[in-house]
């Protein structure tokens, strides 16, 4: 009988402490804001600040799963390839200086804001989410590391896939799963991760002046990503590395891979393309039937295909969204924000605001 109260009064000690949330001071919480600022500049590489879309990419996928922003990643998950570089970097800093005083979780998710703080410094519109910021996650019980639940949405899907993959896992309307992807405007695609090559934007449609001391388009927070899938028509779909399919300017039929990075053109994964049109892949690498052909007439399904030619030949439902993001930067960083925020609050835990003072 004895033994049986000890159990239950271990069982009980055990499910407080993991009830504990951890709400950092005013002076704890400015550090850390700091210190991520520090880590991000200290790995520039030229004009590109690397971490700021690494620290952005790592919040999403910290998002997904069962316990949603739980400061917990699964690095054997080919779909989160590329993130262990990021964790361990934010995880020494963590450890050595803010384990106890912010939760793991936080400290992701503050990452990231703090990212896209920095990426619009030259911007002429400004990411606002830093003053939103709430804290309180709760990490999960193995964090930093976790058997993922949910697998990260692939490149390759198609338009029902990719919307119906926000649905499920944020409960995101078509609109708002249209203005999280916006987020590819920063970074890019690297062979050994994604299985893709090269970066969704360029000097071409940046809002940033391009000179030596601003950052690389790849770098800023701005509708560049937007002005590219609706404004580069036709695109053009090329494999990459013999296996899988991606889209790339129609100037540039030789694919990204069999080129030097000076000379590789922007790229649109289907998912990005489902911001404006119908695409189905008829195949594991990603080929559809069809190519937007032009601003009018999106896209044409093979002769002998016939029948497809209503479902392949109009925009998705995404489009008009898409379209006014590419014509209104200030909108889409407005909106962008309200959404994300929203994203990296998911927890199971109710957050507080982020301390003042």
């Amino acid at each position: 009988m004895l033994f049986l109260l000890g159990l239950q009064y271990f069982a009980l000690v055990f499910s407080c402490m993991e009830a504990v949330q951890i709400f950092p001071t005013f002076k704890d919480y400015n550090k850390a804001k700091t210190d991520l600022l520090n880590l991000i500049e200290s790995f520039k590489v030229n004009r590109d600040l690397p971490m700021i879309a690494g620290c952005v990419r790592l919040a999403f996928h910290d998002c997904i799963g069962k316990y949603k922003c739980d400061g917990c990643i699964d690095h054997t998950n080919r779909g989160n390839a590329g993130l262990k570089i990021i964790t361990d970097r934010l995880n020494a800093l963590y450890d050595a200086t803010h384990k106890g005083k912010i939760s793991r979780a936080d400290f992701y998710a503050l990452a990231a804001v703090v990212a896209l703080t920095r990426s619009t410094f030259d911007a002429p519109v400004k990411y606002l989410g830093l003053k939103d910021f709430k804290v309180g996650r709760g990490d999960c019980e193995t964090s930093p590391n976790q058997v993922q639940s949910v697998d990260p949405p692939k490149g390759i899907d198609g338009t029902r896939k990719t919307f119906k993959f926000f649905k499920d896992e944020f409960k995101f309307s078509v609109n708002e799963a249209v203005t999280i992807l916006g987020a590819h405007t920063l970074g890019r695609c690297k062979l050994e991760n994604s299985g893709f090559v090269g970066s969704w934007v360029d000097e071409q449609f940046s809002t940033v002046t391009q000179g030596p001391f601003t950052l690389a388009p790849t770098s800023v927070l701005d509708n560049a990503y937007y002005r590219e899938i609706i404004d580069v028509v036709p695109w053009i779909q090329v494999t990459i590395n013999g296996t899988q399919k991606q889209w790339q300017e129609p100037d540039s039929p030789i694919p990204n891979d069999r080129l030097p990075e000076s000379n590789r053109t922007s790229l649109l994964l289907n998912s990005d393309m489902a911001n404006s049109w119908i695409i189905e892949p008829i195949d594991k690498s990603g080929s559809v039937l069809c190519s937007p052909a032009s601003q009018t007439v999106q896209c044409s399904p093979a002769a002998h295909r016939q029948a497809f030619r209503k479902q392949y030949s109009v925009h998705s439902a995404a489009h008009r969204q898409a379209f006014r993001f590419a014509r209104d930067n200030a909108l889409w960083v407005k909106e962008f924000t309200e959404v994300f925020n929203r994203m990296i609050e998911m927890n199971r835990y109710v957050l507080k605001k982020a301390p003042t003072k």
